[in-house]
């Protein structure tokens, strides 16, 4: 008479128990609703474990602890079935008592990790000054980005529900990540030391004009919270295209002049480009005209009094 019966019955390691006291050689196939999975015994040790709802799990201790998880299902033994690439056997109660470690570890992780559906998101603060953080967890925290489920996490480091998880659990304790059962409805702000916002400038051409996003630091000429199109929305990087200019001033108000200027900066051409330039690193008025007029023209004209008026103020 063939061995089955149910998991509610009779428990995954008791029949492992009674397959390995009698020396059986065969399958021990399983089915329920976490989907099915395989034991190969081979006179009563353990030569291979399956599990078709766990593609990442390696080794027959981190399989057996998959199995293990089956909450409901039944099973069927096959004495004629065998392996076709069956591993080293493994003594079934050492293979069992690894497993059930895990398991119990398991058990402590779904307080923190409820599923592996939970969303995971980076913390906006951190609990302390200063943490530490290996390579390890840094791939884990680079996975977590702006926000995933701990199954798509655990997906892109092809890693199973047990390492993932347990990884999860301890950057949460160490107060990095947030859990929460499902994405928050609204997408979270993360705060950043060097914010970017885009150019507005006229259609450009390839042969003129070169469109370019550039970060705002300490010598960058920024413009007011208009919104985007607006006129004086505009930001212009002295750092970068001036260095000549770099860190003698920082202007972040919205006057109208201030407003020409940010317009003037963020369409030149490469050749007005270099002449404003070269008129900020002069040391006279008669020296800034010189490149200034020689850049002037009708298809791009330059507001030369004020870019002088500025260049002054910078001099000062």
């Amino acid at each position: 008479m063939a061995l089955q019966g149910t998991l509610d019955t009779f428990a995954l390691p008791d029949v492992l128990r009674l397959l390995a006291a009698t020396k059986k050689t065969g399958r021990l196939r399983l089915t329920g609703s976490r989907g099915t999975g395989s034991v190969w015994v081979s006179s009563g040790d353990v030569a291979a474990v399956e599990a078709t709802h766990a593609p990442h799990a390696t080794g027959d201790v981190d399989t057996l602890f998959e199995l293990l998880r089956f909450e409901d299902g039944a099973f069927t033994f096959d004495a004629e079935a065998t392996h076709d690439a069956p591993g080293q056997a493994t003594d079934a109660e050492v293979l069992i008592g690894q497993s059930e470690a895990l398991l119990a570890e398991w058990r402590d992780i779904e307080a923190v990790v409820p599923s592996m559906d939970a969303w995971v998101t980076l913390r906006q603060s951190l609990p302390r000054s200063e943490v530490t953080v290996d390579q390890e967890r840094w791939t884990t925290i680079v996975a977590v980005g702006a926000g995933a489920t701990v199954r798509r996490i655990g997906d892109d480091l092809c890693l199973p529900e047990l390492p993932i998880s347990r990884a999860i659990k301890e950057l949460t304790e160490a107060g990095l990540l947030d859990i929460t059962e499902a994405a928050p409805s609204t997408p979270l702000l993360v705060a950043s030391r060097a914010p970017t916002r885009p150019l507005t400038a006229p259609e450009p051409e390839p042969e003129v004009f070169v469109p370019i996003d550039l970060p705002v630091r300490r010598g960058a000429f920024v413009h007011g919270d208009e919104p985007t199109g607006a006129p004086g929305a505009e930001v212009a990087d002295f750092a970068v295209a001036f260095p000549g200019l770099a860190n003698r001033t920082t202007v972040s108000s919205t006057s109208e002049e201030e407003e020409e200027l940010a317009r003037q900066l963020a369409t030149l051409s490469p050749r007005a480009a270099r002449a404003v330039r070269a008129a900020g690193e002069a040391d006279t008025d008669e020296e800034r005209e010189a490149p200034l007029d020689a850049a002037d023209s009708e298809d791009q004209p330059l507001n030369r009094s004020l870019l002088l008026k500025f260049h002054s103020s910078v001099k000062s």
